[in-house]
């Protein structure tokens, strides 16, 4: 499998897409199990939904339950998988061999610059198109399981729509890592191009005045023909593909342009800022100085940056969405109105016509546990499997410590940082609730901050096991990423069947939830589940560490 560069990089990023795939299938089992018999209802449904969300999420008849949740399945779960996935690899292709360092290895095999290009892409090309093939086939079986009639269903051309889109977003994450040999500016603009076009092409349609701006954002042309009803539009795809390939060809020009940083990788964005003599200051007080008086002290000073980077994003999120709550009130109560309950559960919303409410589905729904759960699952992932893959374990083990020491060390700073997140959470939630003036109880904001700290944990120490089980990085981010999508899609879909509701305690977001913290305050035995699972899954992660060769 190394006998190349496209092998080799189809044999490092095959997991990723397994764990994709099997997530979005997972993701259509428990839907279509959770709606099964429930098409009347569904029917109902549907002519009841406010057009605006059906035009976000891209789905233009339902009649049945199987058309509703195979309708998300290839309008949102498989295209943002997908595309994700195809940022991830893009952005690496270049970039990230920069920023490990490997660059010289590579090209002095011999291997052109615009050959090391085309294997790259030609393996994301690969990945996606299996992944999206997968995808398709997994889905009928699943849907045929089910006795779900696809008869008026173009499920295949919808999947070629999907891997054009997903194609796209990898490709233009590309055409930035080459053309820049930063690997943040390329994942971090594809992703907010992602978001943006999202959002652009799905609300813009419904303002007059403004909708024909949609044709702006590529995923205009992915889903706006409807081609799981409509079939295959030639000519949006051929403005997707053409994109693509003038991306690609950008993406060779752009490299060999450039100087290649082929030694020691070039450091991340913090890194980078302190370089520059107008952000050294602030920089560095931002990270300050790493202490190494015990493991947990050196752990968390080294996640500090992130900390408070994740930290302020929550807080001046918080703080911005209380004042706008008063301004928008009126259409907040006619959109809970509109929206059924059973399609708020579906989709994971809060009753946001009230403060409390729109504080859950606007902040603490997504922002917050998405902020923790990367935060925690990074830790998590490098506190054993990071110090290998830097062949740093040796000298760590060496000065002896126990290696029951060295993960209490690990948790310890994953406690630490995540508390601090958690203290950023509670007084943007609190600040924002009293610029509003919408006198949220400052018990269940501290509740429901709490919950989100102990959430985040959870998916924490599920990377941390797995790389204390693996000593693989890249496998324990990924196992804790999939079940974290999984376990908010469960949580999501169940308790709409009322006879698959209670399966939904299976899932880590139900006791994150359940209860309704900011209303209610906290839930002690929502909290003692949660922080349970936690110490479980550290105490599992000794002796899994204990019995395993590690490498350096």
């Amino acid at each position: 499998m190394l006998a190349n560069v496209l092998t080799k990089t189809v044999r490092d990023r095959q997991l990723a897409i397994l764990i994709g795939v099997a997530g979005v299938l997972l993701m259509a089992l428990l839907g279509l199990g959770a709606y099964s018999g429930l098409d009347d209802t569904i029917a109902d449904l549907y002519d009841s939904m406010p057009e605006a969300y059906l035009a976000i999420i891209g789905i233009s008849d339902v009649s049945t339950a199987g058309s509703l949740i195979l309708g998300q399945v290839v309008n949102l779960m498989a295209p943002m998988v997908l595309a994700g996935l195809g940022i991830s690899m893009g952005a690496s292709v270049i970039a990230g061999e920069e920023a490990a360092g490997t660059m010289g290895l590579l090209l002095g095999n011999p291997k052109s610059r615009t050959g090391l290009v085309l294997s790259k892409a030609g393996a994301m090309v690969l990945l996606l198109t299996v992944g999206a093939g997968l995808i398709w086939a997994g889905t009928y079986g699943v849907a045929v399981a089910f006795t779900t009639d696809m008869s008026s269903m173009m499920f295949g051309a919808a999947m070629v729509h999907v891997l054009a889109i997903s194609l796209f977003f990898g490709f233009f994450a590309l055409l930035l890592g080459s053309g820049t040999g930063r690997r943040s500016v390329a994942s971090g603009a594809s992703v907010g191009l992602l978001l943006l076009s999202f959002l652009g092409a799905g609300v813009l349609p419904l303002i007059a005045s403004v909708a024909g701006l949609a044709k702006v954002f590529p995923w205009y042309y992915f889903n706006s023909s409807a081609p799981l009803n409509n079939g295959v539009d030639w000519g949006h795809l051929s403005i997707l593909i053409g994109g693509t390939l003038v991306m690609g060809i950008g993406a060779i020009v752009g490299v060999n342009r450039r100087d290649l940083r082929t030694g020691e990788g070039g450091g991340g964005l913090i890194e980078r800022l302190k370089e520059r003599p107008m952000m050294r200051k602030v920089t560095k007080k931002i990270t300050g100085r790493a202490k190494v008086s015990s493991i947990a002290v050196k752990t968390s000073t080294e996640y500090q940056g992130l900390a408070i980077i994740a930290g302020l994003a929550i807080f001046y999120t918080a703080l911005i969405v209380g004042p706008m709550y008063n301004g928008l009130s009126d259409v907040l109560v006619d959109l809970a109105d509109a929206m059924p309950e059973a399609v708020l559960a579906m989709v994971g919303f809060a009753d946001m016509s009230t403060p409390e409410g729109w504080y859950s589905g606007e902040v603490f729904s997504l922002v917050v546990p998405a902020a923790m759960i990367v935060v925690t699952v990074m830790m998590g992932a490098k506190g054993v499997a990071g110090e290998e893959e830097n062949n740093t374990m040796d000298l760590l083990l060496a000065n002896p410590i126990p290696r029951a020491r060295v993960i209490g060390g690990k948790t310890a700073a994953m406690v630490l940082v995540i508390l601090g997140i958690g203290v950023a959470t509670f007084l943007g939630t609190a600040v924002g609730s009293a610029l509003g003036g919408l006198g949220i109880a400052y018990d269940g904001i501290a509740a429901a901050s709490f919950l989100g700290v102990l959430l985040g944990l959870v998916f924490g120490g599920v990377a941390l096991v797995v790389g204390a089980g693996t000593g693989n990085r890249r496998t324990a981010s990924y196992a804790a990423a999939g079940l974290a999508f999984v376990a908010y899609f469960a949580n999501a879909f169940l308790p709409v069947n009322d006879n698959l509701a209670s399966w939904a305690k299976l899932s880590p977001f139900y006791y994150y939830q359940e209860g309704e913290p900011l209303v209610n305050g906290l839930q002690w035995g929502n909290a003692a589940v949660l922080a349970g699972l936690f110490a479980l899954l550290v105490l599992a992660a000794v002796p899994l560490f204990q019995r395993r060769d590690v490498r350096g």
